[in-house]
């Protein structure tokens, strides 16, 4: 930008900078460092997953206050059953998320569609974080040692017939939202690096870890190969950056 050219010595006024500016500025410099280091990721894409009859309204809070947070949230839209293992209109909504967020509502164990949400995450190694109502709400099934943010009484305020988090509750569990998204991001790679390197040593293939999360496969009959994860649908930047 013209204000980084004209603050810093002519050698450098080409380079890429970001601009700070107060406490909003460290936290997009913070942003872009763990960016570079392959510990987040550019679109840091969040699925809230809830039972529309008692957790419409938070869910709707929790996209408002997720947004201007760099992450790309999602609210679940579906509306009937199927007797599928994972229904398919879930694997095609879901497929380019790295990360659900479960609202563990009184009423989110009835609701099949967010079991169907759970399974997909857990089997395709997305990270999940749940946020637990207060009064022990029943926990789903096949969610036992997944991290949870666990809400009191006094984290809730009434409105509309809804019950939503307090300012104070909301700024913290965004906190939180953003520190399990980090490490469910850096699992998610892992299981897919291990994936892929398990794939290539059954072909024949040699492998060998290279920064980035990214593979060189090698081997005597065919021309090396690099490889590269993503922990969602590949964009054109990811594969730009591949071919560098």
């Amino acid at each position: 930008s013209q204000i980084f050219e004209e603050s810093v010595p002519k050698n450098l006024s080409g380079h890429n900078a970001l601009i700070l500016g107060g406490s909003a500025g460290h936290h997009d410099a913070a942003r872009v460092v763990l960016e570079e280091l392959g510990v987040e990721d550019s679109q840091r894409r969040v699925f809230i997953s809830h039972k529309r009859t008692d957790a419409l309204q938070m869910a709707e809070q929790l996209h408002d206050a997720i947004a201007p947070r760099w992450l790309v949230p999602s609210i679940d839209r579906f509306d009937t059953g199927s007797g599928e293992k994972i229904p398919s209109p879930i694997a095609d909504a879901m497929e380019d998320f790295a990360f659900l967020l479960l609202i563990e509502s009184p009423l989110a164990h009835e609701s099949p569609w967010v079991f169907y949400e759970v399974d997909y995450a857990v089997s395709h190694y997305m990270g999940v974080v749940i946020l637990r109502w207060p009064g022990d709400p029943v926990e789903l099934p096949g969610t036992l040692g997944l991290p949870r943010i666990q809400l009191s009484d006094a984290d809730l305020v009434t409105d509309h017939g809804y019950q939503i988090l307090t300012d104070v509750a909301l700024a913290r569990v965004i906190e939180e939202i953003e520190l399990h998204h980090a490490i469910g991001l850096v699992r998610r790679r892992k299981n897919l690096v291990t994936s892929v390197k398990e794939a290539a040593l059954g072909a024949g293939r040699s492998v060998t870890a290279l920064r980035n999360w990214r593979l060189l496969l090698s081997s005597d009959s065919a021309d090396p190969a690099l490889v590269g994860v993503a922990p969602r649908l590949p964009t054109p930047q990811d594969l730009h950056a591949l071919d560098k």
